[in-house]
C-alpha cells in the first residue's frame, strides 16, 4: 500500500484502529487476555472490557505494538514509508511526515526493521501487510519478549519473593547475588 492510499483509506485513528482489529481478530473480537468473546463494545478510550476475566485491553494487548504511545495511524505511514523505499531510508522524512521527534523516528523505524523477514520471502508489493499482520500478532505471553528490561525487572522481583519466602533476612537481597540498583527500581515501581 502506498503513503497516499495510507492517508486516504485511514484519515482517522479510528479507522487504523478498526484495521488492526479487523487483522487480529476477524469479525469476532476477542479478549487478549483469556480469549473470551463475552466483551464490551469499544470504549472512548478503544479499550474494552471482558465480562470473563474483568480486565481491560486495547487492540494491541500483548503485541508488537503494546505500549506504544504512538497512534496506529503513524505507525501504519511508517509501515507503508519503510516498505516503499528501495534504496537508504531517511528517518528525517519520516519524522516530517509523521510528526515526531527524530529519536522517535530512529526508534520506529529499528522496531520496524526486527520484525521484516530474515529467511521469510515476501513480494515487494506484500511487505506492507505483512509488517501490519506481524505487529498486531499476539507475541505469545502478555509480558513482551522483546523488552528485556522488563523481563530483569522480574527476574529480580521473583528472586526477592523466594529469598523472603526461604527466610533469609532482607540484608541477603543486597548480597553478591543481584544488582542494587535493580532492587531499587522494582521497589520504586
Amino acid at each position: 500500500m502506498s503513503i497516499e492510499e495510507i492517508k486516504n483509506k485511514f484519515p482517522g485513528d479510528v479507522e487504523a484502529l478498526t484495521y488492526f482489529e479487523m487483522l487480529r481478530w476477524g469479525n469476532k473480537n476477542k479478549c487478549a487476555y483469556c480469549q473470551s468473546e463475552k466483551i464490551s463494545a469499544r470504549q472512548i478510550d478503544n479499550r474494552y472490557h471482558c465480562s470473563s476475566c474483568r480486565r481491560t485491553f486495547s487492540v494491541t494487548a500483548g503485541t508488537f505494538l503494546h505500549g506504544s504511545k504512538i497512534p496506529l495511524k503513524s505507525w501504519l505511514y511508517a509501515f507503508a514509508a519503510v516498505s516503499a523505499s528501495t534504496g537508504r531510508f531517511s528517518i528525517k522524512q519520516l519524522q516530517r511526515d509523521i510528526r515526531v521527534s527524530y529519536t522517535t523516528a530512529w526508534q520506529m523505524y529499528q522496531d520496524i526493521k526486527k520484525l521484516l523477514p530474515n529467511n521469510e520471502r515476501v513480494l515487494a508489493n506484500d511487505v506492507f501487510e505483512y509488517l501490519c499482520k506481524k505487529a498486531i500478532l499476539p507475541e505469545g505471553d502478555i509480558v513482551a519478549e522483546n523488552k528485556p528490561e522488563l523481563k530483569s525487572k522480574l527476574l529480580v522481583a521473583l528472586m526477592i519473593i523466594s529469598l523472603f519466602l526461604a527466610g533469609n533476612s532482607h540484608n541477603a537481597v543486597y548480597g553478591s547475588q543481584m544488582n542494587k540498583v535493580m532492587v531499587k527500581q522494582i521497589t520504586k515501581g
